[in-house]
């Protein structure tokens, strides 16, 4: 997944779900939201980053030590004092919960539409 076209479908889906928390629950809802979904997005990218940086290494066979892991728990860390804090400033928790699911819906978008359009490729080729 082509990771500007990937951060491009989670703030869609971030504003078009919050704006449907705003419109049926409350404006407090869909700023949570926002604030879930941002926390996803920014999240996403960390872990991407993390990801390229270690398959690269792994090619070139410097993979040593446990620095990604230490990276990893940085990461999650970061994460839960973030929820921890926005839950403090009473955020709803179902709010931050539906945003941080964007970057996974994001996922699955793109990967049926991929899986698809292989498949129709596939049969395209195998019928001519």
């Amino acid at each position: 997944m082509q990771q500007d076209f990937a951060i491009k479908l989670m703030v869609g889906l971030g504003i078009i779900l919050a704006g449907l928390f705003a419109v049926l629950g409350s404006p407090r809802d869909g700023a949570a939201v926002i604030a879930g979904a941002g926390l996803g997005v920014f999240n996403y990218h960390w872990l991407y980053q993390g990801a390229v940086r270690f398959f690269e290494a792994a090619q070139e066979g410097g993979v040593k030590g446990r620095s990604w892991v230490v990276l990893a728990i940085l990461r999650l860390g970061f994460l839960a004092a973030a929820l921890i804090l926005l839950t403090r400033m009473d955020f709803a928790p179902e709010g931050l919960a539906a945003g941080l699911s964007v970057p996974v819906i994001s996922q699955i978008i793109w990967s049926t539409r991929r899986g698809l359009d292989r498949s129709a490729d596939s049969e395209a080729r195998n019928s001519a």
